[in-house]
């Protein structure tokens, strides 16, 4: 699905699928790989966040409407 995709559905996709895996560790087993990567709300964990939050909504939108870099 990913692999005709434009550049920025790609980085999209692998955020959301790394916010996915790590909320899975979380729910899973109480790791939080970013936390334990980054520190606890450090500066940094707050961007991955942030930016993971982004790429579900932009997912969300794409539910709905066509990226117009990858329209052919």
């Amino acid at each position: 699905m990913l692999k005709q995709a434009c550049l920025f559905c790609k980085v999209v996709g692998a955020l959301a699928i790394i916010g996915a895996l790590n909320w899975g560790l979380v729910g899973a087993f109480n790791i939080n790989v970013v936390e334990n990567i980054f520190g606890e709300m450090t500066a940094i964990t707050r961007i991955i966040y942030g930016l993971v939050g982004l790429s579900g909504i932009a997912l969300f939108v794409s539910f709905f409407t066509v990226c117009p870099a990858c329209k052919k």
